[in-house]
């Protein structure tokens, strides 16, 4: 038999969490390989949500203009319990000044996909379309692959250093690999709908309706009085395929204290709603990201954002490791990393579906009568909305247990934390711009932050020539004065006038110091990285 293609990384499915993997190798110069069965992008809606923190990620990739463009911000949050409002959250002016996106953006999975698979072309990438991975061996040195192109063709092998099972909550790399997924299925048989909605409330807001039956969300999607409803199918209703919306509106209606009308249903499902984690999200030569690692429950519009941040921490990693500039210690991380916010988020959206569901006694007189007594109260302040939304959006997630993280000035914005959002004016540029916009993705970035321009730029060659030696291409500085940026972004770290601080490539805090301080910062790159010039890994 010939010898099997050899490639660095195999990533098997194509979907968001693919898409962005893909994205981000292709960026960073790694050659891979991307399988999925399917003949296209997905062309059902889906996912719906995209948090703030995954549009600062787009923004990186310069494709978070036409995400906005396509979808429809929402501002605003409304619970309805019974026919009364008990709460507003107003989303934008909570995250005013946290992100450049304050708001939820309302964009179908169908489209997300479309973007990103327009991204990774413009990149130089591409998707192998109805190709399957149908089994694979891994050993010491890499993963053994046999895919099934469309067709009556046989399988063939490939070989890939590394493998990365995308590929959503039946994944076939988890099963072969035979990692347990553990959880459960909730009892309830849900609905989803894409439909018009004709009623008093206030239009183009995300509205939570609880009734003492049941519960329903409305998320306005583009289009006038578009919406899509998600709820518990009524009991009765006949959940065998080829149920329609239209036969269930009436006990729908009936369900909502609410009154409201439906019309011009687009799309309609039932199904079930999973909690789930995989155990260990790598596994020798083999990782899992996205739904294939953790599923959720529908709350908080969390499931596909929380794929798309794997992506994107994964994929730096696996890229010094492929490039020799990083031992595989680096890659343990990942799990290290990710595993505890999927656990944390599982927790939370298992126990709000929960009481949101629940038929029992007290869940119902919690959510129906102790709610409206003590959410406006608790959400009415300033501090819990903000780390409501810090939660929501995903922005306030850290890493600050991290082996990665080093110590650092114990300000509000520390190693392990998303850099803060802060405009930056770049040298000869028209106007200022989003951070995460200025710093180009798929490398490390010194930041040397100061009020007043005195000896700054000479300071910033002397760091790049330091790092050039050590570090070939690996780290780009920047200097940053106060009158262009600087003064924000050190306002908002606390760290006083003066602050060198290494930003990672997928936009969180590392290493931050006081002063410039290089030894300091070699130490943390060889110590806390396993970072070495790129000929040590080749020889």
């Amino acid at each position: 038999m010939a010898t099997p293609m050899r490639i660095p990384v195999l990533i098997a499915g194509a979907g968001p969490t693919g898409l962005m993997l893909a994205c981000q190798l292709a960026r960073l110069g790694i050659d891979f390989r991307l399988v999925d069965s399917k003949t296209g992008p997905t062309q059902e809606s889906r996912a719906l949500g995209v948090q703030a923190r995954s549009l600062e990620l787009y923004q990186a990739l310069g494709m978070a203009d036409a995400a906005v463009a396509q979808g429809r911000q929402v501002a605003g949050a409304n619970l309805y319990v019974g026919e009364r409002r008990v709460q507003r959250l107003p989303i934008g002016d909570i995250g005013r000044g946290t992100t450049p996106f304050p708001y939820l953006l309302i964009l179908e999975q169908s489209r997300n996909e479309a973007l990103l698979h327009q991204a990774l072309q413009a990149s130089g990438g591409s998707v192998h379309w109805g190709c399957e991975l149908v089994n694979f061996q891994q050993d010491a040195d890499g993963v053994t692959a046999w895919l099934r192109p469309s067709g009556d063709r046989p399988p063939y092998p490939v070989r890939a250093d590394w493998l990365v099972g995308c590929d959503g909550a039946r994944s076939r790399v988890r099963d072969q690999l035979g990692l347990s997924f553990a959880g459960g299925t909730y009892e309830h048989l849900f609905y989803v709908a894409d439909t018009q909605v004709d009623w008093d409330l206030p239009p183009g807001e995300l509205t939570v309706c609880l009734s003492d039956a049941t519960f329903a969300a409305f998320f306005p999607m583009p289009g006038e009085r578009r919406y899509r409803v998600v709820g518990v199918l009524p009991s009765g209703a006949d959940s065998e395929q080829g149920l329609r919306f239209e036969a269930i509106e009436a006990a729908v209606r009936a369900q909502m204290d609410v009154p409201v009308r439906f019309s011009d249903t687009r799309w309609f499902s039932a199904y079930r709603v999973h909690h789930r984690c995989v155990e260990r999200f790598r596994d020798g030569r083999c990782f899992l990201a996205g739904d294939a690692a953790h599923v959720h429950s529908p709350v908080g519009a969390q499931g596909m954002n929380t794929g798309l941040q794997d992506a994107a921490n994964l994929a730096w990693k696996l890229a010094l490791v492929v490039q020799g500039r990083a031992g595989e210690a680096l890659l343990d991380t990942y799990h290290d990393e990710r595993w505890p916010i999927a656990q944390r988020l599982l927790k939370t959206t298992d126990t709000a579906f929960r009481w949101i569901v629940s038929p029992e006694a007290v869940a119902r007189a919690l959510r129906l009568r102790a709610a409206p007594v003590v959410l406006p109260r608790l959400l009415s302040r300033p501090a819990v909305q903000q780390r409501v939304f810090r939660a929501i959006s995903q922005t306030g997630l850290h890493y600050r247990g991290s082996r990665l993280s080093a110590t650092g000035p114990a300000g509000p914005a520390r190693p392990g934390d998303r850099l803060p959002h802060a405009d930056i004016e770049p040298p000869l540029a028209a106007q200022r711009q989003p951070v995460y916009a200025w710093l180009p993705p798929g490398r490390f970035h010194l930041l040397l932050l100061q009020h007043g321009s005195a000896g700054l730029q000479a300071q910033a060659s002397a760091w790049q020539a330091e790092l050039d030696r050590h570090w070939p291409g690996g780290c780009s500085v920047q200097a940053v004065s106060a009158d262009h940026g600087g003064a924000a972004l050190l306002e908002r770290l606390g760290v006083g006038t003066r602050a060198a601080v290494l930003v990672r490539p997928d936009q969180y805090i590392a290493w931050t110091a006081t002063d410039f301080d290089r030894p300091g910062l070699l130490a943390y790159l060889r110590e806390r990285l396993g970072l070495r010039p790129p000929d040590v890994g080749n020889q």
